[in-house]
Parts: C-alpha cells; sequence; structure tokens
C-alpha cells in the first residue's frame, strides 16, 4: 500500500511541474500576442462605432475638414451671419421637436387605462 501511495504522491509531482511550466509556456505565448489583440480590439471598437453611428463620423469628419481649410476663425465669421438671419426657422424647428415629443408623451398616457 506504502508503495503504491509513494507511485501516486510521484505522478502527482510530476503531473504538477509538467502543468506549471505549461502555464509558464501559455503566459509567455499570451505577453506575445497581448499588444496585437489590443489594437485588433481598437480596430473593431472604432468599426463598431462607424457601424452604429455613421452620422456622427461623417460630421465629424466634414467638421474637421471644414476647420482644416479656413479654422476657427474662419468658420465663425462665415456661419455667424447665417446663423443670425436664420434664428428664427432654427427656434421654429426647436419648438416642432419639442411639442412633438410632448404630445407623444401625452398619447402615452392617454392610452393608459386608469
Amino acid at each position: 500500500m506504502k508503495r503504491r501511495l509513494a507511485i501516486l504522491a510521484a505522478n502527482r509531482q510530476r503531473l504538477s511541474e509538467k502543468i506549471e511550466s505549461q502555464r509558464m509556456e501559455v503566459a509567455a505565448i499570451a505577453r506575445r500576442w497581448q499588444t496585437p489583440v489590443a489594437l485588433a480590439d481598437l480596430g473593431l471598437g472604432a468599426l463598431h462605432l462607424i457601424r452604429n453611428h455613421p452620422l456622427l463620423v461623417s460630421g465629424g469628419a466634414a467638421a474637421l475638414l471644414a476647420l482644416r481649410r479656413k479654422g476657427i476663425v474662419g468658420m465663425a465669421r462665415e456661419w455667424w451671419p447665417l446663423l443670425k438671419s436664420y434664428s428664427s426657422p432654427f427656434s421654429f424647428v426647436l419648438k416642432f421637436v419639442s411639442s412633438a415629443t410632448r404630445s407623444q408623451g401625452d398619447e402615452r398616457d392617454a392610452s393608459v387605462d386608469h
């Protein structure tokens, strides 16, 4: 019985050492791949952003192109008179949007049975 327990203990010790060396090998491989996988993850995140928010991305790209050509001061000189002259249509659109969202909320409240 003692001989069998000694053999089992020796096998267990050998397997533990083998497992430890395999763990070290896997850790070294993981360290080598950590940077490329992080870059791939960043790229996938950017693709998801573009796919989920195309208007935001295209607007940002257009703004960067416009700023690159004229700068902030040039953009302000060009757009400020337009914003001043079209202030009433912008306010009308804002009022329309706010009333539309308010009326949808009222309809939802009316559809609920009390």
